[in-house]
């Protein structure tokens, strides 16, 4: 062979091999940015909305933020990547959230009060009348916040968007990002489950951003430093006098709680704060402890609590269910009152875990009771009819948990009239339902009220152990039902008879019920509240400010993948919802649904590579009949199936346009002459998708389908006419 030849064809292997190298070390450049992406957008929603509350009653805010941050940077793809000015906004937002040293003027929390002067606010607060000077320090405190998390997002999609540019396989690189995208989703579910802290999550974090700056050839890692000094900065946050435990839905605070008996003090039991509120107590109501500290509660004011006197209505219960458990209050008292079997249903298997470790009377160790960690509609249609002589629902009104007005509160589903007629029918023929609720509101007792009326088709017994319509305040409230008429002639002692009826609260049941379809609790009308109006307009404000300003007069976006953005956020937003009303409020149903959408747009990669020449019009009809199937096929259907079958099934048929929509989407985005632009349009429309999922607040949720179907019709509309030829 000739030696010029010969050094030809080693030359020519070598390029192959850099080039080999080069597109594998891309490919791995944006598989570990889109597992940050996504991994570091959980970490925040969750970290952030426990540390300041306002956050978790505006539950899509977060989210919203940081689509249109990975969008803004997607089209700035072209501009210089400045690391150190990510890990910088990083920094500063954490130490301004976390307060490492606690210093009570810098403590943000207190922007949630600023933010709830108005009169259906969900924050409960009665605020000063010169609230508007609050609302306007507390907004700019959020608006400082939400500028830092913008950026910090925005560099990570300059990385995102170069990646998608650069690449010369277009469905690969897409492919990649979701795949990424998919791990970074049960990375942080993997994470929370094992009640991992922020802290953890913020080093993981770290772990991700050095292997991305590691595998893109960046030194000094400079930004990866200053993300593990933030984890440091939560770590400090978190160090308490109290036992802090960091469970799959919330933050748990436990401490003792002590009674103040003349010149000593008894402890009995633990108070417990969820996410910085008061949200229960681990109480020792033992008669071997009264017997003992009789000074630490009066005998007739123990009679009178609301763990006994659930029992003077059904004291012969046998079989008896207990919805929202807790730690172990009233299962604790069941077995003081001689129930022979209880069933105990709760959502969080870290609050179940410190019942059975910490309660004083162990309830949870007994052979009478058993245990069931599961969201409480999943239970009711798993457990068979007729089962329980009295089914309670204790103190499972999630306050401070999820976002008050999103579809994607833990109690939101359990207080719908759906949920009550599913509890209704496992009741015995003589048996009895009591609801413990703390309304903060009269209207809310109200909608209680009406909803258990509308699921019975009779008027439950109400009372309260303290009333003041003055302020329009009933701090707590208990309904009592049954398919017979309930009145306190029932109750045997005359002490608590005469309370029960001196105690009745009288209410017109003229609020709305909320329903599966409307399930706001806390919303006392359909309407959008200002608080989301406000956010709303000035989120969408800031976003074409920043528009003209980052893409100039000719820049513009690409309205068909900005429509398939917004359909695919409000498609995302039915799925977990409807989901739930099948499978439970579990973190494993979430993860499983959102993995399940990550995974139709993979087969729909996968498709569009083996099919390149799939008929138009075959795509269009799909999506036409899974979006209409959507909106008539009702869920029912489904409840007929068990199992890992009925998980499958409804997944794919929940998801089902997600598929073709797909297809649409990577036939678009391969014939895209500016990637990053197609992708920054794509992911600034799903913030406005996520803006509009307030007008289920009117509508109900079901009715969002219909904006899908419109944003679809508007993207097939705008679709690329190259897209059909390739």
């Amino acid at each position: 062979m000739d030696c010029k030849l010969q050094r030809s064809l080693v030359k020519s292997r070598f390029v192959g091999s850099e080039q080999s190298k080069s597109t594998l070390l891309s490919d791995a450049e944006l598989f570990f940015v889109s597992v940050l992406i996504l991994f570091l957008e959980l970490a925040l929603i969750r970290w952030i909305g426990t540390e300041i509350r306002i956050f978790a009653y505006l539950g899509n805010l977060i989210l919203v933020v940081c689509f249109f941050g990975v969008g803004l940077g997607c089209y700035r793809s072209t501009e210089a990547v400045s690391w150190v000015r990510m890990s910088a906004n990083l920094l500063l937002l954490v130490a301004l959230v976390a307060n490492p040293f606690h210093i009570k003027m810098l403590d943000l929390n207190i922007v949630t009060y600023l933010l709830s002067g108005f009169e259906d606010a969900p924050i409960w607060h009665e605020f000063s009348h010169e609230w508007a000077t609050g609302f306007i320090a507390g907004a700019i405190i959020i608006a400082v916040l939400l500028y830092l998390l913008t950026f910090v997002f925005a560099t990570l999609g300059q990385v995102l968007g170069r990646a998608m540019q650069r690449s010369p396989h277009v469905i690969r690189a897409y492919s990649i990002n979701i795949a990424g995208s998919l791990a970074g989703v049960w990375l942080f579910d993997g994470l929370s489950w094992t009640s991992t802290t922020p802290a953890v999550w913020m080093l993981v974090a770290a772990m991700l951003l050095t292997a991305t700056l590691l595998v893109a050839h960046i030194r000094p890692l400079w930004p990866a430093s200053l993300t593990v000094v933030a984890a440091v900065l939560v770590w400090l946050s978190g160090q308490s006098s109290d036992l802090i435990i960091w469970t799959p839905y919330q933050k748990l605070s436990v401490r003792p709680s002590v009674v103040s008996t003349g010149s000593h003090e008894v402890q009995v039991g633990y108070l417990i704060l969820v996410n910085g509120t008061t949200y229960q107590s681990m109480l020792n109501l033992s008669d071997e402890f009264f017997a003992a500290h009789p000074e630490a509660l009066p005998a007739e004011q123990s009679n009178r609590t609301h763990y006994n006197i659930p029992f003077s209505f059904k004291p012969d219960a046998h079989r008896m269910l207990i919805v929202g458990a807790g730690t172990g209050n009233n299962a604790a008292a069941g077995l003081r009152h001689g129930v022979d079997q209880i069933d105990c249903a709760e959502i969080d298997p870290q609050i179940y875990a410190l019942g059975k470790r910490a309660h004083p009377e162990q309830p949870y160790s007994s052979s009478h009771v058993r245990m069931i960690v599961n969201d409480a509609r999943a239970f009711f249609k798993q457990a068979p009819p007729g089962s329980y002589d009295l089914i309670w629902f204790g103190w499972l009104d999630a306050h401070t948990l999820g976002s008050t007005f999103n579809n994607m509160r833990l109690d939101h589903y359990v207080y719908t009239v759906e949920s009550f007629r599913e509890a209704r029918r496992l009741l015995a023929p003589n048996g009895v339902l009591v609801v413990n609720f703390a309304a903060p509101r009269v209207w809310v007792a109200d909608r209680l009220f009406n909803l258990i009326r509308q699921a019975f088709g009779h008027d439950p017994y109400v009372y309260s152990e303290t009333l003041s319509y003055e302020n329009g305040w009933v701090p707590t409230v208990t309904l009592v039902v049954a398919e017979h008429s309930i009145t306190p002639q029932v109750i045997q002692d005359a002490t608590l008879r005469d309370f029960a009826t001196s105690s009745q609260v009288r209410l017109p049941g003229t609020t709305r019920a909320t329903t599966d379809d409307w399930p706001y609790l806390y919303l006392k009308e359909p309407r959008i509240p200002k608080l989301h109006w406000i956010v709303s307009v000035s989120i969408l404000v800031s976003v074409l400010a920043a528009s003209r300003r980052t893409l100039g007069v000719a820049g513009g976006f690409n309205w068909h993948f900005f429509a398939l953005g917004a359909a695919f956020l409000l498609l995302e937003v039915q799925t977990v919802s409807r989901a739930t009303l099948l499978f439970g409020m579990t973190w494993i149903v979430n993860a499983i649904v959102i993995s399940a959408v990550l995974i139709m747009i993979l087969l729909a990669n996968l498709v569009t590579w083996r099919w390149p020449r799939l008929p138009q019009w075959f795509i269009t009809a799909g999506l036409a009949v899974t979006v209409v199937a959507l909106a008539l096929v009702p869920l029912d259907w489904f409840n007929a199936l068990a199992g890992a079958t009925k998980l499958v099934t409804a997944s794919a048929f929940l998801t089902a346009p997600v598929f073709f929509a797909g297809l649409i989407f990577i036939r678009s985005f391969a014939v895209a002459s500016d990637k990053s632009q197609a992708l920054g349009s794509n992911l600034i429309g799903a913030l406005i998708g996520g803006l509009l999922e307030s007008v289920s607040f009117m509508t109900g949720i079901r009715a969002l389908v219909v904006l899908v179907g419109v944003f679809y019709a508007i993207a097939l509309w705008l679709r690329p006419s190259l897209a059909t030829s390739k």
